[in-house]
């Protein structure tokens, strides 16, 4: 056994510099993301931006189907090759991956590029064949991206993130500008996308070039081929349940074109705001997969400190963005967007369960139990559609966000009553539970403020920001949330940080937890 399998501490180490570099993209990301949809929200209009989100969604999961079944294999068995000091064979599987996964990738893009043309809705048909253009490098981008994760490089995906992202985010405000409308919003998108495929897919031949070339087992690549299939299937499912399917019922169901992008902004907020708590499982998920080629009995311990990790990251989020919606909305939108404020505020609150639900999904993934994550989905995706065709009907908007988050919430119990019966662990419930009286505490806080202090507008919004923010440290000392080794494990994420901002966070856990600044 390695040292490293033997020293927790540098499992932790390897997650929180992974961390680092994964929020680093995230933060930028949701800050340069959530500022663009605003305007663009309130230039192009409720009626018109529906169906581009619709479009947009239809091509979003065509990719993911088609992506992420192979990405995540690629994942898999190069993390487990790696780590055995085989690099030869775990580069013989990322060539044999992007090949493939290039081919399918021409494949959907030669099929959707007709129908775009052919069976778009008027006015929309050159931006949805833009949409449909764009798939191609998204999905190959998968292939180098979840090849940097197997070998812990999460570093290496973060450049070509931010350029692309910049890249994108900068020409859709120059098209807004210029008054180019969707088009221009739609070629954006897709200029951003294919830099960051080049960047990743340049930043993996890099590091991959020392290795010797190796070849793929017929007993090897039987295995691959099962697991991406297992893996394309889930993602099928999953598309049902968290990918926002619900916009396909409402949009049939519902006459009001509009309560698609009352859906679709709300619950693209809610997936901004778990980019960051993913980006702690993005590298808990690198290092649960390697961990695996080395010590798999470790996986299982690091699964549960990462789901307690992604809560204590997730809950103050969501929980605060419930409560600022209103506020937030109005001072955000045109008026035709008030409607959203239910929505926003449903959508943020139901989705801490999903916060919950990755860490378990990624341990399954690893010890190749996808049979359970299938058959989850199945019953998930089935109370979701049912409730679609009951709600959306009447309720819209809302009626699809009550949807969604209570599949989501089945899912989360489902999984960790699995996790519980089948490893026998000690799930830690108590810091869970204490987490959960912190978040309550903040949102009472956070209420109290806003119904008491007679202050609106921006400065209201921002008393809503720093009282909720204050609130959360607060009850995470109230309540004991931040243990003495919790402390030790975010400094080392701290680390990464300029020396001034170092000592800032060592006062600040000092006052939340009982270690002491070193």
């Amino acid at each position: 056994m390695s040292q490293e399998a033997k020293n927790p501490s540098s499992n932790a180490q390897t997650i929180a510099r992974n961390s680092f570099w994964y929020g680093l993209e995230m933060v930028v990301s949701i800050g340069a993301t959530l500022l663009t949809s605003i305007i663009v929200a309130n230039v192009i209009g409720k009626a018109r931006l529906g169906p581009y989100i619709y479009v947009g969604w239809l091509t979003n999961i065509t990719a993911g189907v088609g992506g992420n079944g192979l990405a995540v294999t690629t994942q898999k068995y190069m993390a487990e090759y790696l780590n055995r000091g085989e690099g030869a064979i775990a580069r013989a599987i990322y060539s044999y991956a992007l090949r493939l996964q290039t081919l399918i990738a021409i494949a959907i893009t030669a099929v959707g590029l007709p129908l775009a043309l052919l069976e778009g809705k008027p006015g929309y048909r050159l931006v949805s064949a833009v949409l449909v253009m764009c798939m191609a490098p998204r999905m190959v981008a998968y292939i180098p991206s979840q090849a940097n994760m197997a070998g812990e490089r999460l570093r290496r995906n973060t450049g070509p993130a931010l350029l692309g992202g910049a890249i994108g985010v900068a020409l859709t405000l120059f098209s807004l500008w210029m008054g180019w409308g969707l088009r221009g919003i739609a070629c954006s998108f897709a200029l951003g996308s294919t830099v960051e495929a080049v960047g990743k897919l340049y930043s993996v031949r890099r590091w991959l070039a020392p290795l010797p070339t190796g070849t793929i087992s017929p007993e090897l690549k039987k295995r691959m081929h099962s697991y991406s299939g297992r893996g394309l299937v889930l993602m099928v499912l999953n598309i049902v349940v968290w990918d926002r399917s619900d916009i396909l019922i409402l949009h049939w169901m519902n006459s009001d074109v509009g309560q698609v992008a009352l859906f679709g902004i709300s619950f693209g907020f809610t997936d901004k705001l778990l980019m960051l708590p993913n980006a702690f499982a993005g590298s808990l998920g690198a290092t649960m997969m390697a961990q695996f080629g080395r010590d798999e009995e470790r996986v299982r311990e690091i699964m549960i400190s990462g789901a307690r990790y992604g809560f204590l990251v997730a809950l103050p989020l969501l929980v605060g963005m419930a409560c600022i919606s209103k506020p937030f909305i109005t001072l955000a939108y045109k008026a035709e967007f008030q409607t959203m404020i239910p929505v926003l505020t449903l959508a943020a609150l139901l989705a801490i369960p999903k916060a919950l639900n990755l860490a378990p999904t990624l341990l399954l993934q690893t010890v190749e139990k996808q049979g359970f994550l299938i058959w989850i989905g199945c019953i998930c995706g089935a109370v979701d559609i049912g409730l679609d065709f009951l709600l959306t009907p009447g309720y819209g908007a809302v009626g699809a966000t009550l949807a969604n988050g209570t599949a989501q919430t089945l899912a989360a119990v489902l999984l960790w009553v699995w996790v519980y019966r089948y490893y026998e662990k000690d799930l830690r419930l108590g810091e869970f539970g204490r987490i959960a009286l912190s978040g309550a505490l903040m949102a009472g806080l956070v209420l109290l403020v806003q119904h008491v202090v007679p202050i609106s507008g921006y400065l209201g919004l921002a008393l809503s920001i720093v009282t909720g923010a204050l609130g959360w440290l607060g009850a995470l000392r109230l309540t004991g949330a931040i243990s003495p080794t919790d402390g030790k494990r975010l400094r080392l994420i701290g680390r990464r940080l300029p020396v001034r901002f170092q000592s800032i966070l060592d006062r600040c856990l000092s006052l939340l937890s009982t270690e002491p600044a070193p």
